[in-house]
């Protein structure tokens, strides 16, 4: 009888130690639902509500007359303080270790969910070139324990700690629907691209749901945390219920604007839509008037995501001068979005001047030089500087080398031919006098824009 009571005390010693490491994740693994039998159980009673009005999936529920999205997880079972970078996971992720909670459905079912209430996908930081903004609708979200007596929806920061306090403003804000990432085949890559991130608290490319904002992955670190500890495995419910301005028309606006110079002098913008087919066009504005615009769709709760094309006949300096007072309104009543066709993101018309000196650049841009004759011609001329790390000195040898060449068709296999076939810089800097029109300067932008996509323009 003692031998066969240390046996059932070994055995219930062993069996809690295994249920404690299950619930420890201190780096990446594979996630295993742990309250299989109640899952089943919150999945049949859903199926018996199941109408064209009521979607089923597993782990997902889409209720198109409350017009919400329930979605069942399981709490990691952190402890309150461990950095998290990640509300909700999906089921094969390998992030629990820094999540609060593993959702049931594939990232993809609660994406098409979402769709069934209307809201389109947008896209993440990242999705497109030169897009640094969530793009996409809001929703609001509320979490509820399932197997408390006096559960009761709350907001997500009774359950995640932020020593800044900005986590807040998600409660009114909502989150950005950025819808996951996709190939071009239709297939969902969040499903089994790590990390497979359902709601990502930094800017991460391929979640579903992201922060209202910019918050770089560096930025946040060790800022958010596990606000109360839940038992490994804690059903939860996660409401999420789309917050439309109030008309109830989309969030979000995407225009291109393009700028010229009016015949006074002074610029003028014209719009096109960018989300409806046809694209609308709109009659050119002054400036001041599209500014008036601008922060009367802000006001009226629309999320603007604009690109800026600037007029060919515009001077590099007239363009820099203008795309100065955009990308000072960047996240203050519109949201510079990727570039158009044939030009270039507004930032690279504002190069810092200290990047002049080739001793502290690292790594060496490939540099355009452009400079005008007494003829009124413009040279042409491509700069690229070996760098030579043989010697002693922490720093290399720098050797400029010129090649002048007539056409454009020229310049791309100059790149590539000094270049090599081992480079791996994206970046041109280009030298144009401040009074050539932008006609003059962007066929050579244009003509290496396969290979050299970050560009940056200088007024001499």
């Amino acid at each position: 009888m003692k031998f066969f009571g240390l046996k059932l005390w070994g055995l219930l010693f062993l069996s809690v130690s295994v249920s404690a490491i299950a619930a420890e994740f201190t780096g990446p693994a594979e996630w295993k639902p742990v309250r299989t039998d109640a899952i089943k159980k919150w999945n049949s009673e859903q199926l018996k509500k199941a109408s064209p009005r009521y979607a089923v999936n597993d782990g997902v529920v889409a209720d198109l007359d409350r017009r919400e999205v329930k979605v069942l997880a399981e709490a990691v079972g952190h402890r309150a303080g461990i950095t998290a970078e990640f509300l909700l996971v999906g089921p094969l992720s390998d992030r629990a270790y820094e999540a609060f909670a593993v959702t049931v459905a594939t990232p993809s079912a609660i994406v098409k969910a979402m769709e069934s209430l209307g809201v389109e996908r947008g896209g993440g930081v990242g999705s497109e070139p030169f897009r640094f903004w969530p793009m996409g609708e809001r929703v609001t979200l509320t979490v509820r324990e399932l197997e408390r007596d006096d559960s009761k929806p709350l907001p997500v920061t009774d359950f995640i700690a932020d020593r800044d306090g900005e986590l807040a403003k998600i409660a009114t804000e909502g989150l950005v629907f950025t819808g996951g990432g996709w190939d071009g085949s239709g297939h969902c890559l969040t499903d089994t691209n790590m990390p497979s991130s359902v709601c990502s608290l930094y800017n991460e490319q391929s979640t579903v749901f992201d922060l209202p904002g910019q918050f770089s992955q560096s930025s946040v670190y060790g800022r958010l945390s596990i606000g109360k500890k839940l038992d490994h495995g804690a059903l939860l419910e996660i409401t999420f219920r789309p917050l439309f301005p109030a008309d109830g028309k989309k969030r979000v606006a995407r225009y291109m604007l393009s700028v010229a110079k009016s015949p006074d002098g002074k610029y003028s913008v014209s719009r096109k839509a960018l989300e409806t087919t046809p694209a609308v066009d709109a009659a050119a504005m002054p400036l001041e008037k599209a500014l008036d615009w601008m922060k009367g769709e802000s006001a009226a709760g629309r999320d603007l995501f604009v690109r800026i094309a600037m007029d060919g006949k515009l001077t590099l300096k007239e363009a820099a001068a203008a795309a100065k007072v955009f990308l000072m309104l960047d996240g203050k009543g519109l949201k510079l979005d990727g570039k158009v066709d044939g030009g270039v993101y507004p930032m690279a018309f504002q190069p810092q001047d200290k990047w002049r000196d080739r001793k502290d650049r690292v790594p060496q841009p490939f540099e355009l030089h452009l400079t005008r004759g007494a003829d009124g011609k413009i040279a042409k001329k491509l700069t690229f500087i070996e760098e030579d790390w043989s010697g002693e000195s922490l720093d290399p040898k720098l050797t400029p080398k010129d090649y002048p060449f007539e056409n454009w068709s020229e310049l791309l296999p100059l790149v590539r031919k000094t270049g090599g076939p081992e480079n791996k810089v994206h970046l041109l800097f280009v030298f144009a006098p401040g009074d050539s029109e932008l006609n003059e300067i962007m066929p050579g932008v244009n003509a290496v824009a396969s290979e050299l996509q970050l560009v940056y323009l200088f007024a001499d």
